[in-house]
């Protein structure tokens, strides 16, 4: 049993929390047989992926789970802990072209998933399609596990912190207006971007794909509002694990870089803002400002070990249910490893019904960029005045229709007690 600590945040919610759900967009229809002999063969890669949660004295912990492995062929999201999915923390299902990867955040974060599902497509691809392909890059069933890979980056200790003066960060953002707690409208909108032309954008500007987004996104935001009296903020997410030493593991490793798009930088050309941006983001990722950054979040995790009981770390953790954060959220996930078999592959998903307010999730396969923009309200105007900037920069585009975003919530927090009580009644005998 080990006691989860990086992903407590996503534990004691009311009603439990919505899960986040990969979607895998294959060019040919799926071969259910071999989507589960593939899965078979990455588990055995990725055996930590195999367990539940089991609660104890209000505390959560990670278990062994020897039950089937969760997977079916149905176009239903699945509640993650509980009876359907065998208590499972991942859930694969697939219908037609789709292959659906559910998981769980206080298991895992999706950089820490991404090797488990590179591993996935790799070995479905090889069977289905009767080749042996190059595996550089991806792990596979017979390697053991890497240095670390299971290593807790927000532990019992808190991280040595030097004398690297921290720098100034702009924290308080602009609310967008059109978000409104008591009319929540959860939906989402998927935008393909042809990678040859957001590269080219990103070269001629020196700035990476995420800055670009980030500040097109900013710019959009303030075409539709020019009134804003707060920066236009970007929470952008950031993997820590290089700066804390911990570059392996699957746990949740991550954490915020603020963006703040000031008139001193609005006012300027492209290619002098994403320098602007490669600095803010270098100041607050030196090693000693993100350790400060994990180490507030080994402190939430203390004072949540020093309560007693479920319900107090409940109502300590309560104000997460509803929590937006302005202005909005950028998250790349990376460049996905697929190798030859990328021809396969249409493109790659990332979306939760968890979120409130606006989210970018960014991932990059093959040819293409995927952006789901994720809103929690009605009104169109910014993914419309989006796409504008993306054309106004010759950047190549597809765009959905407005879609649905209601993934399912978890029942781990229902089932956790009952579970942990059979586990103890079981070791006590």
């Amino acid at each position: 049993m080990k006691k989860i600590k990086s992903g407590q945040v996503y534990l004691y919610r009311d009603g439990g929390i919505q899960s986040t759900v990969f979607e895998i967009r294959m060019k040919e229809m799926i071969r259910g047989d071999i989507l589960r002999r593939a899965l078979e063969s990455t588990y055995v890669r990725y055996p930590y992926f195999k367990s539940k949660l089991v609660e104890k004295d209000g505390d959560f912990y990670v278990v062994e789970n020897l039950l089937s492995v969760a997977f079916a062929k149905t176009d239903k999201f699945r509640a993650l802990g509980s009876m359907s999915v065998n208590y499972h923390l991942i859930d694969v299902t697939y219908t037609d072209k789709k292959i659906r990867v559910a998981f769980h955040h206080a298991l895992c974060d999706g950089r820490g998933l991404k090797p488990f599902l590179e591993t996935l497509i790799y070995y479905y691809c090889c069977q289905k399609y009767n080749k042996n392909f190059d595996s550089t890059g991806i792990r596979l069933a017979d390697q053991e596990l890497l240095p670390g890979e299971m290593a807790e980056p927000f532990g019992e200790t808190k991280y040595t912190v030097g004398d690297t003066p921290m720098p100034n960060i702009i924290r308080d953002g602009y609310v967008l207006p059109e978000h409104n707690m008591d009319e929540i409208n959860l939906c989402r909108f998927e935008i393909n971007i042809e990678k040859e032309s957001l590269m080219k954008v990103c070269k001629t500007n020196d700035a990476t794909p995420a800055i670009l987004i980030s500040l097109l996104a900013q710019k959009a935001i303030k075409n539709i509002h020019p009134e804003v009296e707060k920066p236009v903020l970007c929470n952008m997410a950031y993997d820590m694990r290089k700066e804390l030493q911990v570059e392996n593991t699957y746990k949740n490793c991550v954490g915020s870089l603020y963006l703040p798009y000031l008139e001193t930088v609005e006012n300027l050309p492209l290619l002098e803002q994403a320098k602007i941006y490669r600095n803010v983001i270098k100041e607050q990722r030196q090693p000693d400002v993100v350790k400060t950054s994990a180490n507030g979040q080994i402190g939430i995790s203390d004072r949540l070990d020093q309560m007693s009981g479920l319900n107090e770390k409940q109502k300590m953790l309560s104000f997460f249910k509803d929590i937006c954060i302005n202005t909005f959220v950028l998250s790349y996930v990376g460049q996905f490893q697929l190798g030859e078999w990328d021809k396969y592959v249409d493109s790659i998903h990332l979306y939760s019904s968890s979120a409130r307010g606006l989210i970018l999730n960014m991932i990059a396969t093959g040819n293409v960029f995927t952006i789901d923009f994720l809103q929690s309200f009605e009104s169109d105007k910014l993914v419309k005045e989006f796409i504008k900037v993306l054309g106004e920069n010759e950047i190549e585009y597809k765009i959905s229709d407005k879609m649905e975003n209601n993934t399912t919530c978890d029942k781990t927090y229902a089932t956790g007690k009952w579970q942990a009580e059979r586990f103890y009644e079981k070791q006590n005998r």
